[in-house]
């Protein structure tokens, strides 16, 4: 096995990558006088997470040792709504590592930092602002079918309460495009209304 782990590889785009894991068995495998440690960087309490990884090849030559430095955000995605943490620690043994020169390929980013990217760029497309014409719509159908509180919620049957301004504008275009419909010919649709 060499240091570049060219056999674990995994082509994403064209590019070549290799998992954290790869990396740190390879590591344990060949350094074995070696160690990895991480420090939280952040407040325990912070909404992101920084986490710092330190790997140094031979504990005997202390002064010799690479660092690699990620962050992840809680609720961002599916896997930091419950393990930022873990998450940005593993990055940043993955970039330590990476600076070491284990796995790298065409890229110091790993695997796992490729899909946290990808991730994050599909969760910005899924949690886009709502427009004032879905706004509107979507207050219209609540309205409608009474599920509109005084404070503001929409209450409906089997769902838990909610606020528009939670919503985001994927979830209001399929709550627009399941409940808006003409309640008689003279209206506009609300279809109608979010396309304004």
């Amino acid at each position: 096995m060499t240091k570049s782990l060219q056999e674990k590889a995994i082509s994403i785009q064209g590019k070549d990558y290799v998992l954290v894991s790869d990396r740190i068995i390879f590591f344990n495998e060949v350094y074995s006088n070696g160690s990895i440690t991480t420090d939280l960087l952040s407040p325990y309490d912070s909404e992101l997470v920084v986490v710092k990884a330190t790997v140094t090849p031979d504990i005997s030559n202390p002064d010799r040792k690479y660092t690699g430095y990620s962050q992840a955000k809680w609720g961002a995605g599916f896997i930091n709504k419950t393990s930022a943490l873990e998450n940005a620690e593993t990055s940043a043994v993955g970039r330590a590592l990476a600076m070491m020169g284990i796995g790298v390929i065409d890229s110091i980013a790993s695997v796992d930092e490729v899909q946290k990217a990808k991730n994050a760029e599909t969760i910005q497309v899924k949690t886009a602002t709502l427009t004032d014409g879905q706004r509107k719509a979507v207050y219209a159908i609540a309205k409608q079918n009474d599920w509109l509180t005084e404070d503001g919620y929409i209450e409906m049957p089997d769902v838990r309460p909610f606020k528009v301004s939670d919503m985001t504008s994927a979830k209001a275009s399929g709550f627009i495009a399941k409940y808006g419909k003409k309640a008689d010919d003279n209206e506009a649709t609300f279809v109608d209304i979010y396309e304004q």
